[in-house]
């Protein structure tokens, strides 16, 4: 089978690997997104996104993908049936007082990682400008304003927060800006542990990984906006920045160095959605800031539903039949 992939982003990537093996697989992609170096893996989810995150693993298992574990702490109260569905994945989770937070908190070990997203992406891509016109049946693609239809027996809409940019047709899906400060402080635990407060409400995160005195952290509003059709990137204001910044220094005595951001995309409840929007047009999307946890996990879902028809109903684009205005909630790997 020939497969078109438009997106090359985590899923797009994570689908021409995994696709690759069996099809004839071509990525076309703008290249105008710009992506973190590295970003968090976690098993510590709610509900069945933990299953979706453990297929993330394999996969990055399987495919060599270049990751750093850290040991993780989570502040603040935990229900005991999240804490056994993560030691049911093999987490190894205890309550402990850590020194450097200054308070109690989930030590996770076996749990948390930064994936490298440039070794992730870095497969075979063709540069191109998409749009996707649909009628009641198929889907018509261009490519730099070329048909490419037929050359293709299926294609794979998976552009993130530019999904809504290149189709002609009402989706579930709503773009927004995510963003996040790289920090100086004068904790090098910062750069060496992964921390969740649900207490004051961020996360911090290694910047490089070696106890330098970089960190990087956020976990502000979701900012409702459509990516710029010329791809040129624009900051939006971000209206709680400072308060964001004020929550990280009443944990941690730092100062913010820069903030960036990107796009993401979020679904009306807030999981991940994917299935078969035309006959020869497939959709994976929505992953809601949270891509390198189930973008993979998501890319393995939609090959079984290609090759094997096998449907994960929890994830079932069907289910927003008949939605047609919603507003974006909290990101779900948020507790």
């Amino acid at each position: 089978m020939k497969i078109g992939i438009i997106g090359g982003g985590i899923v797009g990537s994570s689908l021409y690997r995994i696709l690759s093996e069996k099809h004839e697989v071509k990525i076309f992609d703008a290249s105008v997104k710009t992506q973190f170096p590295t970003l968090i893996h976690s098993l510590l989810l709610k509900d069945c996104d933990v299953e979706l995150a453990s297929l993330s693993l394999e996969f990055y298992k399987k495919y060599k993908i270049k990751r750093m574990d850290f040991t993780s702490y989570t502040i603040g109260k935990v229900g005991d049936d999240l804490i056994s569905s993560w030691t049911e994945h093999g987490v190894s989770v205890k309550e402990t007082y850590v020194d450097w937070i200054g308070d109690k908190a989930l030590e996770a070990k076996g749990g948390d990682s930064l994936v490298s997203i440039k070794d992730l992406t870095e497969v075979p891509k063709e540069k191109a400008k998409v749009g996707v016109l649909t009628s009641e049946k198929k889907a018509t693609v261009k490519a730099n304003g070329k048909d490419i239809t037929g050359d293709f027996d299926v294609f794979v809409l998976t552009a993130g927060g530019w999904n809504s940019n290149i189709i002609d047709q009402r989706i579930p899906l709503k773009p927004y800006y995510c963003w996040a400060s790289l920090m100086k402080g004068h904790r090098r635990e910062l750069d060496k542990f992964i921390v969740y407060d649900y207490v004051l409400g961020f996360y911090s995160r290694p910047a490089i990984g070696i106890g330098s005195p970089l960190f990087i952290a956020g976990d502000g509003d979701i900012i409702e906006m459509r990516p710029p059709e010329d791809g040129k990137a624009r900051k939006p204001e971000i209206k709680d920045r400072d308060l964001v910044i004020s929550r990280i220094k009443t944990r941690f005595e730092s100062r913010p160095i820069y903030v960036s951001g990107n796009f993401c995309e979020g679904t009306p409840d807030m999981r991940p959605v994917y299935g078969r929007l035309k006959d020869n047009l497939y959709l994976v999307g929505g992953l809601n800031g949270y891509g390198a946890e189930v973008g993979p996990g998501m890319a393995m879902l939609l090959e079984m539903m290609i090759d094997k028809g096998e449907e994960r109903r929890p994830y079932m684009l069907d289910r927003f039949n008949g939605v047609e205005n919603f507003d974006l909630g909290r990101e779900p790997h948020e507790l």
